[in-house]
């Protein structure tokens, strides 16, 4: 190979990877941002248990949950966080840095809001006395996590919706030899993986919708959700066909789009990008068939 079709051929790769790169960042800056608060106490959180919530461990879960999902641009609101951006905004106008460095007032704003308050925190290590025997316990560890999180449209001030989350724990219970110690910070982290990833899905739904893309001959449907949508293989989803919008003849405000039940499928195979499921149902297949563009959910 010639030493000019070497460098041509670099030069295409260079190219493509430049593109490559480009675009990513053109599609991951057109992605709406969302920024979660710190998380607050509900008047239900006993004060005796409330130094065994990890308000940190939680939101780091939040976030990571949200970043996962790949829908969404992440900004930190964390008032440590912020405040080291700012001391390295403060020393990007300093004499002592580069021109390329951190400049102030280019923090971005978020589209939506994440307001979460704990309202149940229940976190216990009970012993009960085994009979006939001495010094011998059955312990039981249990715990509870229960969070509310408003979502807000920083546009327009509107709550959105406000998602209602549980997660909870119940471990073997053992027979021990004393009445000592908590149950592991490891239940904590599962409670709050959990919630975390229940809220990310909630908000992905929210904000874009599942969506048939295409319906085959064969009877499948293809769903714009992938192996980071959170859904099962074998999970039904009902299908909604969508209306026309729905205005308050009073108010001129939007109520939505009218909504139809045509029918319900079942989870088959998940992608990376996308989900085929099997249609199980159908109310009307002659003159409301399943079809490209219809909304599904899961059942309430």
């Amino acid at each position: 190979m010639s030493g000019i079709t070497r460098r041509c051929l670099f030069k295409i790769f260079f190219l493509v990877a430049f593109l490559l790169v480009s675009f990513g960042a053109v599609a991951q800056s057109s992605q709406p941002a969302v920024a979660i608060k710190s998380l607050k106490m509900g008047e239900g959180v006993p004060s005796a248990i409330k130094k065994r919530l990890n308000l940190g461990t939680l939101l780091s879960e939040m976030e990571a949950a949200f970043q996962a999902t790949r829908k969404f641009r992440v900004l930190s609101r964390n008032k440590a966080d912020l405040q080291a951006i700012l001391e390295e905004q403060d020393l990007a106008s300093s004499d002592l840095a580069k021109g390329d460095a951190a400049a102030s007032g280019e923090i971005d704003n978020a589209n939506y809001l994440i307001l979460p308050t704990v309202q149940d925190f229940k976190f216990y290590r009970e012993h009960k006395a085994l009979p006939n025997f001495d010094s011998k316990f059955k312990r039981s560890d249990w715990g509870l996590l229960e969070i509310s999180a408003k979502m807000i449209d920083t546009s327009t001030g509107q709550v959105m919706t406000t998602f209602s989350l549980k997660s909870s724990f119940k471990a073997k219970d053992i027979i021990v030899n004393d009445k000592n110690g908590i149950p592991s910070s490891v239940h904590f982290t599962k409670m709050a993986k959990a919630i975390s990833a229940e809220l990310a899905d909630q908000t992905v739904a929210k904000v874009f919708p599942m969506k048939v893309v295409k319906r085959d001959r064969r009877g499948r449907i293809y769903i714009n959700r992938g192996s980071d949508g959170g859904l099962k293989k074998g999970e039904i989803l009902e299908v909604f066909y969508a209306g026309e919008e729905l205005i308050d003849p009073d108010t001129g405000e939007s109520l939505g789009a009218s909504e139809e039940y045509v029918g319900e499928v079942k989870v088959g195979r998940i992608n990376p990008k996308m989900t085929v499921a099997k249609i199980v149902s159908e109310e009307d297949p002659d003159m409301a068939p399943i079809g490209v563009g219809d909304i599904l959910r899961r059942p309430q």
